[in-house]
């Protein structure tokens, strides 16, 4: 299926490892041009070489969102660059149990990255953002309360922001992802530091395995595409269907 997004150009932030570069590749492999983000440069480097397997423009840089006029000033360089931005995929989140993370990072940061490309994105006529959640958005979080309040409360925000958006024809979509496992991750340091407790994530994931950065990825970059045009305010909760309630 021709999904429309070859010639495209696309913003992603915290691209440089897990679901982010998962997310920075497919868009690639679509033809998307790509610009990638994080705040160490040499993992910026290993993922444009990565990037450089795929006949599409791909830049990136070392920039924290948490500086905003910094990132403000990296999304207008890109912008000039790639010729625009049509896709803007907001992916940063430390998963810190501390209230003073959750608020300046997972809400006020998040914000006013997205408000950085926001004008650029009003430009394009396949204008897209999507926010990567988290089903801890969706289900209570005795570890981590502020972590899940933090996605619910920009999930709510996702949904308004649709709807203040309509006029520019810029669609905005979340996705939330559950248990999710690759290199280096959460998940997968529990697997090597405490085998039990990682036996009780997977007993709650029915197919018997945690979700992969690609399967995210691969509805990231449809909900991304003109494909889904008719997907505006959204909320996907892509789990494996380890949660059990309706998500409204």
């Amino acid at each position: 299926m021709d999904l429309g997004l070859n010639g495209l150009n696309a913003v992603v932030t915290g691209s440089t490892a897990g679901i982010g570069k998962a997310i920075a590749l497919s868009l690639a492999k679509e033809g998307v041009n790509v610009a990638i983000c994080s705040r160490r440069q040499e993992k910026v480097d290993e993922t444009l070489d990565e990037l450089s397997a795929y006949p599409v423009k791909s830049v990136g840089g070392a920039v924290d969102i948490t500086h905003t006029e910094a990132f403000q000033h990296w999304v207008s360089q890109t912008a000039e660059g790639l010729g625009g931005i049509d896709i803007f995929v907001a992916n940063v989140s430390p998963m810190s149990g501390k209230w003073a993370d959750a608020v300046n990072t997972d809400i006020l940061s998040t914000v006013s990255s997205i408000d950085a490309a926001l004008p650029w994105v009003k430009q394009s006529e396949n204008g897209s953002i999507i926010y990567i959640s988290s089903m801890a958005g969706v289900v209570a979080t005795p570890q981590l309360p502020p972590y899940g309040a933090a996605k619910a409360a920009m999930t709510h925000y996702m949904k308004t922001l649709s709807k203040m958006l309509i006029k520019d024809a810029v669609r905005v979509n979340t996705v939330s992802p559950g248990d999710i496992i690759f290199e280096g991750g959460n998940w997968d340091n529990l697997r090597i530091n405490n085998p039990e407790a990682f036996k009780r994530v997977l007993r709650r994931n029915p197919r018997g395995t945690l979700g992969t950065p690609e399967e995210i990825a691969q509805v990231v970059t449809f909900l991304s595409s003109p494909m889904a045009s008719l997907v505006n305010g959204g909320h996907l909760v892509v789990d494996g269907g380890s949660t059990g309630h309706i998500h409204f």
